[in-house]
């Protein structure tokens, strides 16, 4: 319920697992990294200028949740806006339901994550002490709710879905606001950052950060495409960057799901990067339709060491059924760019899309040892919530509408295809991870590339992790 000032915990659960649940997106870790709640590290600056925050990073201090509340427990807060995702949110919520019940007093709890996304009423019916659900992290529409500032009467929100005064139920428009946006800077201080970190970057310590939020293109399988577009105003993204080399931030990540689209927004950032020489290394998200040579030599110029592409499938037909936009030809051009430029790729791989067959993912596999990336994710198809890939499993009877706990990384596969059983795709899911990364060619290729201590401990600790995920 709405009121002027509040005491805020940010809460990203203990779970079972090393859960990951940000930007609308939720897996396990196939390792042992662990990259951090950036969702709660963006609205750990909007929420701070009106109200008093804490942070409690369960999944970063591997916390039970009989620790977990013994940590809430003493804390004078009213409000918990927590994480979860369709890969948790069965124990992320029996977690806050024992914490009322142990605690006896009613937190109002705010809720951001991919299935609040797709299933934001279904999940406010459910659950009493649910006040609200954030559809966009970046938003200002929480803040404006919290303050009461939509006045007596509900008023629909374009990122928020909330209850009334009266419990009656007031959806988001999904209406997203496409001008330019800026951010208050993040309450770093609060969060246990030194300990954040990607199995793919050089240096520590390392933050993410945003120049675009949501995604321009709407690949089937993607929720990305639902969240809106929008660009952020640079003169504040440079004011961050300034802030987190100011905190002694060595690595960055961009979290944007597109990064290099549109070309001139980026140009601009790279370009004023390079001129304040601010000296970070970092990773993006990219797709292989948007990189050129003059991009790609200008982004190793700012500081980038790795791009993550998204591969999917050597088959060309189930690109295009799934709104991919790219072709494996195009992908081929763009690896070899990336390869000239001095700047390492990891590829994503999705096996088991509706109409994947054995041949066409061994097909896959062969492709991936052809383009010899420094780095490359297999991972099972997975129909997620809001998605329209999603609506066509269900459709086609391949999932029910009650499978809502997913996670296309560790899990099994939750559907068969003709000629593929489900058992069958594990299988080949392992089968590609041990061939493309116990190769003797690639071991020493890695070996040789390495830059760092700290990145020669990482390839050994996350290569035994992985290796030993494909054993289950």
């Amino acid at each position: 319920m709405p009121q002027t000032s509040r005491t805020i915990l940010l809460l990203n659960p203990p779970g079972r697992e090393t859960y990951i649940r940000d930007y609308y997106c939720s897996h396990a870790s196939k390792a042992t990294y662990n990259w951090g709640p950036f969702d709660l590290i963006v609205l750990s600056g909007l929420l701070s200028s009106d109200h008093q925050v804490a942070v409690l990073d369960a999944m970063i201090e591997r916390l039970s949740p009989e620790r977990a509340i013994a940590r809430i427990a003493p804390m004078n807060i009213d409000t918990i806006v927590f994480l979860t995702g369709a890969v948790s949110w069965d124990q992320d919520f029996d977690f806050l339901q024992h914490l009322i019940e142990r605690t006896g007093r009613r937190y109002d709890c705010i809720g951001c994550g991919d299935i609040l996304f797709a299933e934001d009423r279904r999940f406010l019916e459910t659950y009493d002490f649910l006040q609200a659900c954030i559809l966009d992290f970046t938003s200002s529409d929480l803040v404006d709710w919290l303050a009461g500032r939509t006045g007596c009467q509900p008023v629909p929100l374009a990122a928020l879905s909330y209850k009334a005064e009266d419990g009656t139920i007031v959806p988001s428009t999904r209406q997203f606001r496409r001008e330019t946006f800026a951010l208050p800077l993040p309450r770093y201080d609060l969060f246990p950052y030194r300990k954040y970190r990607i199995p793919h970057g050089r240096r520590m310590p390392y933050a993410g950060v945003l120049a675009s939020y949501g995604c321009p293109y709407h690949c089937d399988y993607c929720i990305g495409g639902e969240l809106g577009f929008k660009l952020r105003d640079l003169d504040n993204m440079m004011a961050e960057l300034g802030y987190l080399k100011g905190i002694g931030i060595r690595e960055l990540w961009f979290k944007d799901l597109a990064f290099g689209a549109p070309r001139e927004h980026y140009v601009n950032l790279l370009e004023r990067m390079i001129a304040e020489r601010l000296d970070f290394t970092w990773v993006c998200l990219s797709r292989a339709n948007i990189l050129n040579e003059s991009l790609l030599a200008l982004m190793k110029r700012a500081g980038c060491h790795t791009i993550q592409l998204g591969v999917e499938t050597a088959d060309d037909v189930l690109l295009e059924r799934y709104s991919k936009g790219l072709s494996s030809g195009k992908v081929r051009a763009a690896v070899r760019l990336c390869k000239q430029a001095g700047i390492r790729v990891l590829a994503h791989y999705m096996l088991g899309l509706p109409g994947d067959t054995e041949e066409k993912i061994e097909k896959t596999i062969a492709l991936a040892l052809e383009l010899d990336t420094e780095f490359a994710s297999f991972n099972v198809a997975m129909p997620r919530m809001g998605t329209t890939f999603r609506a066509e499993a269900i459709r086609e009877g391949l999932i029910s509408d009650e499978t809502t706990v997913l996670d296309n990384s560790r899990s099994m596969p939750v559907y068969d295809l003709p000629g593929l059983p489900r058992e069958r795709l594990w299988q080949l899911r392992n089968r590609a991870i041990r061939r493309f990364y116990l190769r003797p060619s690639y071991i020493v290729k890695r070996l040789v590339g390495v830059r760092s201590l700290y990145e020669l401990t990482e390839l050994f600790r996350e290569g035994f992790s992985l290796l030993r995920s494909t054993l289950r």
